[in-house]
């Protein structure tokens, strides 16, 4: 078995992974970084196609009996395949406390202390504001209808170069003008010396010794390897990573499976690994336009419609943007119905691409991003089997029922017919009442005050484990009410920034 050394191990590469790569390496620091998922390079890659099965080869899906959890394997994460909306988390979502009326964020990481990083992110990911004319027809009809009720609605903010209105966004670009991390963080990183090795999958930590010998320590130089990464790659061979520290930046599910693994390696381990998931509570309603509003074709330009509304952020706790009837993202695995119609046809597959066809230029979709309370819970079973499950509470099934109301409402008032949907799965069979699918999760390994409450500390260190963090979004303690990308970038800047205040290092040089 091969044995490598590094100062720093980052597991994962996308947007929690990236950052701390980038700038341990700036400050001096021999970094490798592993993703489980293959090279992806943008240009040669990616494919400008409808057809789901392309997708298959990057993204995953974990699914449990209310929930169902969307991410990326490749280099770069969900960065290659993300709308570019690059939102910063509103300070109510700072705000929200637990049952007993704790706070979900410790003390001291608020929307204040991001700030600094967010500036960061968003000079990096080139964010800026949609320009009026760059606003896809969807979003300008959504736009349209609040404005109809009496309701504002403002141009998102999106990591973009040049963007030539494709459409293809959640395909991957193949023009470069997506900003995903293949365009900047990546490249900087390789330039400052970090190595990347693609398809190859942690199985384990091992930690090194006794912690308690290491935990005050403040000169990286004098310490020993802290842990050991059993690792395999796609051909089966193992390999251990030794490191100082070792930083987890794959996901709500990779970064808990992981932990979740190596709990009997690592000694004491908060019970909270895989538990308070939470999730952007997205909720959808389709509705089809009645004459009157502009003609256009509700499939042109950039995947996400550029418009969204925080009207009803304060009183529900939930923004609204449209969304865009394309077969990949919507009704792709629904039985849908016309209001009135007695009888359900079954729209899967070919039937339900050729009726977006129909409704192209007439179909428009409301999207809820909510505050929703963490409330999912990852488990391995005897079989060493990643299993996921959502307590369908009351306060869950009110926030939906509450939320698919005002989008009906705004639906109907503006003279549309309301497209019902029943999730299925692809078998036919039916999903549960109260299900929420997402690619916007969050926790599992979340932030806290103390080990009886979390998994790692306000600087992303597992409690109890000197050397060993996680930056990515397994640790953000809540819902976002926006897109979770920028929140877990800035984070992820924080986390680095820490580490290199704690061990004395030379300031990297932030672009």
């Amino acid at each position: 078995m091969f044995i490598r050394h590094a100062d720093v191990l980052v597991v994962g590469t996308g947007f929690g992974a990236a950052a701390p790569a980038l700038r341990l390496a700036q400050a001096g620091l021999r970094v490798v970084m592993l993703e489980k998922g293959s090279h992806i390079d943008p240009r040669a890659d990616f494919r400008q196609t409808q057809d789901p099965q392309y997708l298959l080869k990057y993204l995953r899906s974990l699914s449990g009996d209310h929930l169902n959890l969307t991410y990326a394997e490749g280099l770069g994460g969900g960065s290659s395949f993300y709308e570019m909306v690059s939102l910063r988390a509103p300070t109510k979502a700072f705000d929200q406390v637990d049952p007993r009326g704790r706070p979900l964020w410790p003390a001291g990481v608020d929307r204040r202390a991001l700030d600094p990083y967010y500036d960061l992110a968003e000079r990096m990911l080139n964010v800026e504001q949609i320009q009026p004319h760059e606003v896809p027809k969807s979003g300008l009809v959504f736009s349209l209808m609040m404005k109809n009720l009496g309701y504002s609605c403002d141009r998102a903010r999106y990591a973009v170069r040049n963007c030539l209105g494709s459409g293809f966004c959640t395909t991957g670009c193949i023009y470069g003008a997506k900003q995903s991390l293949h365009m900047n963080y990546l490249p900087q990183a390789a330039a400052a010396g970090v190595s990347v090795v693609c398809d190859i999958e942690a199985l384990s930590i091992h930690e090194l010794g006794d912690p308690r010998t290491t935990a005050a320590a403040r000169d990286l130089g004098g310490i020993p390897a802290r842990y050991d990464v059993l690792c395999r790659t796609r051909r089966g061979g193992l390999v251990r990573y030794r490191a100082k520290l070792v930083i987890l930046g794959g996901g709500t599910v990779g970064s808990a499976r992981l932990l979740l693994a190596s709990r009997p390696y690592l000694g004491l381990l908060s019970d909270h690994v895989g538990r308070n998931i939470a999730f952007n509570g997205s909720v959808k309603a389709v509705g089809v336009l009645p004459a009157g509003f502009p003609e256009g074709d509700m499939f042109a330009g950039r995947s996400h419609p550029g418009m969204i509304s925080y009207e009803f952020l304060d009183s529900r706790g939930f923004s609204i943007s449209a969304g865009k009837p394309l077969p990949l993202q919507v009704v792709a695995a629904a039985r849908l119905r016309l209001d009135g119609e007695a009888r359900q046809p079954d729209y899967w597959g070919q039937a339900n691409v050729d009726l977006m066809k129909q409704y192209r230029h007439r179909m428009i979709v409301l999207v809820t991003f909510g505050l929703t309370p963490p409330g999912g819970v990852l488990e391995v079973d005897e079989r060493a089997t990643l299993r996921l499950r959502l307590d369908p509470t009351h306060a869950l099934r009110r926030y939906h029922d509450d939320t698919e109301a005002v989008l009906h409402d705004i639906l109907r008032r503006n003279g549309c017919e309301v497209v019902r949907a029943q999730f299925v799965q692809q078998d036919g069979a039916a999903r549960p009442d109260l299900f929420f699918a997402t690619s916007h999760q969050v926790g599992s390994c979340r932030m806290a005050v103390r080990r009886s409450e979390g998994v790692v500390d306000a600087a992303g260190e597992v409690f109890d484990h000197p050397g060993l963090y996680v930056s990515d979004g397994a640790a953000i303690p809540s819902s976002l009410a926006v897109n979770t990308s920028l929140t877990i970038l800035a984070n992820a800047e924080r986390v680095a920034a820490g580490i290199v205040a704690r061990y004395r290092l030379s300031s990297p040089v932030f672009g």
